[in-house]
């Protein structure tokens, strides 16, 4: 292909080679007529020898010399050999001559020079016309590279479409990038197996909410964790685990369908997020109840222990975000201490809850490892002969300022971390070692399980194991397990207690009365023992139907053969009145309030 050369280029070769000619031609026509003389001199050479010197000027002689060389000399080296000195032979006698060139030189400068200064003239006017257009193009064509759409319409300048044309092509490119990057940016946002944002969404949509300058929004963060994930990968394989968690997506997309503007993630293998504006509380009622009854439906049909438990805490901006999650994190654990599928909401936190997993772990550790637990007692007054009495004993757990540490708190975070039955474990082997050293035959000992007891196998088999190596001890024994856990883990609850009966201990139904399940309830598993909620005591001065409430459970299970223990007595009015129903015992504040087992000898009365 043939390379065209710049026309800026093109116009200075132009303007050199004019200068040339102007300066050559004229030298050349000089030159010319210097050797037409030369010719001439020659043809005449012999008159001129014989003519008088005067005649020499006619011939355009400078210097003439017979028989003797002229002193050789060039005085105008730019004609070359024909400026220099010339001989001939005339009769025999050389003859040197040398032609005058200073009018051949005048005449070659006075052509040439105008040449020159006319050609200069021309070609910087040329020259500079072409800069100015040049520089409009090239301003133009800059123009045109930052700004295309001001393109000449149905220009022909190829120069001009080739902008045209990159732009084009460039903004093609930038569209494909910009898309491509979209489609990345959405993928690294979004979850692949439930379609949901991932993590990194979520903590960006939530620092945007803590950034808000609007320092009076509200915002609520509800955690879901899928419990259940672990135990059906398990024993159901990975694909059913996968088609688990799209299901509890199904059941959370379902839930805050109603909410405008609510978002839902997946932060983790089993947790997810959603965000959404308005205040804590009411969201956390109407979501959490809504949510708690399709859980307890899918646990139902898919017959598992748990389905999800939920989390809900308060976001105000200006807040730190690893403090909301703290929060809601700690939310999630307080639920995993209490009934399957249930929802706990936590607003704000103290001292010992503001510490991460971490902390929490080395804590809880520290407690195990120095047996950092209190056990109080707080005892129940019998009215039955036959009745032997009735201790319940609680745990406490002392922290570094001299106080304890919220018992709920400690209990959801030992759930969280998996720490659970090695507590259990602990507590239940100090109980033992305080039963063997107290000499009051005539008492049981109650001892409070928590839901994460019916879900470890392995922590059935210990507190068997346990039991029947002394079996007077487990005589002593009374098991609790609140009403609304051992609904929702009915399998689990027959099964434990069945152990406990083998073992020859007892089983206690504590928080009886939530509604007329609670009968059901009694008839499935005919505990030893029926404690009545507190909220039910609380009401029974206010409201007949309570009243009329307690009377049925307290005929129909002491018909059934078990005791009817009433929880939460304060008063002498709630105390008499339960009394004329003649109820087996009381507890409360009213009775007795917990006291240190070590120091316990008895009820005292």
């Amino acid at each position: 292909m043939r390379v065209t050369r710049p026309f800026g280029q093109t116009l200075l070769l132009s303007g050199f080679i004019a200068l040339l000619l102007s300066t050559l031609l004229p030298w050349w026509a000089s030159h010319h007529s210097l050797q037409q003389q030369v010719d001439k001199v020659n043809n005449h050479l012999a008159y001129i020898v014989e003519a008088p010197s005067s005649s020499l000027s006619l011939f355009n002689i400078a210097a003439l010399s017979r028989g003797r060389p002229l002193e050789s000399q060039n005085q105008a080296w730019w004609f070359g050999q024909v400026a220099a000195n010339h001989q001939y032979t005339v009769d025999k006698t050389p003859v040197f001559y040398q032609l005058d060139i200073e009018t051949a030189t005048r005449q070659w400068v006075q052509i040439s020079l105008p040449l020159i200064l006319l050609t200069l003239l021309i070609f910087t006017f040329l020259y500079r016309s072409w800069r100015k257009v040049q520089y409009k193009q090239d301003s133009y064509f800059q123009t045109l590279l930052h700004s295309p759409e001001q393109a000449k319409p149905n220009s022909q300048s190829p120069i001009e479409q080739g902008i045209v044309a990159f732009h084009r092509h460039h903004h093609d490119q930038l569209d494909n990038l910009q898309q491509q990057l979209e489609r990345a940016e959405q993928q690294s946002y979004q979850d692949s197996l439930t379609g949901l944002g991932n993590r990194f969404a979520f903590r960006r949509d939530l620092n945007l909410i803590l950034d808000d300058e609007n320092q009076l929004a509200t915002a609520t963060l509800m955690m879901v964790r899928a419990s259940a994930l672990q135990e059906i990968n398990t024993e159901q394989g990975f694909q059913a685990g996968d088609q688990y968690l799209q299901d509890m997506v199904a059941l959370i997309r379902k839930t805050i369908q109603s909410e405008v503007g609510a978002t839902a993630y997946r932060v983790g293998g089993s947790e997810f997020a959603v965000l959404t504006k308005g205040q804590c509380e009411p969201l956390a009622k109407q979501l959490g109840t809504l949510l708690n009854q399709e859980l307890h439906h899918y646990q139902h049909i898919h017959h598992l222990s748990c389905a999800a438990y939920m989390g809900f805490t308060q976001i105000l901006p200006g807040q730190a975000a690893e403090q909301v999650l703290i929060r809601a994190d700690l939310a999630l654990a307080q639920a995993q201490g209490g009934e399957p599928n249930t929802w706990s909401m936590v607003l704000k936190q103290n001292k010992n809850e503001n510490m991460g997993e971490s902390q929490w772990r080395q804590r809880l550790q520290t407690m195990l490892t120095d047996n950092r637990i209190l056990l109080q007692v707080q005892p129940v007054k019998v009215y039955k002969q036959e009745m032997l009495g009735y201790n319940e004993i609680y745990t406490r757990f002392p922290n570094e300022d001299g106080g304890v540490y919220q018992a709920g708190t400690v209990f959801a975070m030992l759930q969280r971390l998996n720490m659970s039955m090695l507590f259990e474990q602990k507590i239940i082997e100090m109980i033992l070692a305080q039963i063997h050293s107290h000499a009051l035959p005539q008492q049981r000992w109650a001892i409070n399980l928590t839901p994460a007891s019916l879900q470890q196998s392995s922590f059935l088999i210990w507190l068997e194991r346990i039991l029947m190596r002394d079996r007077d001890i487990a005589s002593k024994l009374v098991f609790e397990l609140d009403e609304q856990v051992l609904q929702h883990q009915l399998v689990a609850a027959k099964r434990l207690l069945a152990m406990i009966r083998r073992s020859g201990a007892r089983f206690a139904v504590s928080q009886f009365g939530h509604g007329y399940g609670s009968f059901r309830l009694l008839k499935d598993i005919k505990p030893d023992y029926v404690k009545l909620d507190g909220l039910l005591v609380r009401q029974i001065q206010e409201d007949g139907t309570t009243l009329q409430f307690i009377r049925m459970i307290v005929d129909l299970s002491q018909r059934l053969g078990c005791f009817v223990i009433a929880e939460g007595v304060e008063t002498e009015q709630q105390k008499d009145l339960l009394e004329s129903m003649h109820i087996d015992g009381v507890q409360g504040y009213l009775i007795a309030k917990p006291c240190d087992m070590s120091h316990f000898k008895g009820l005292v009365m």
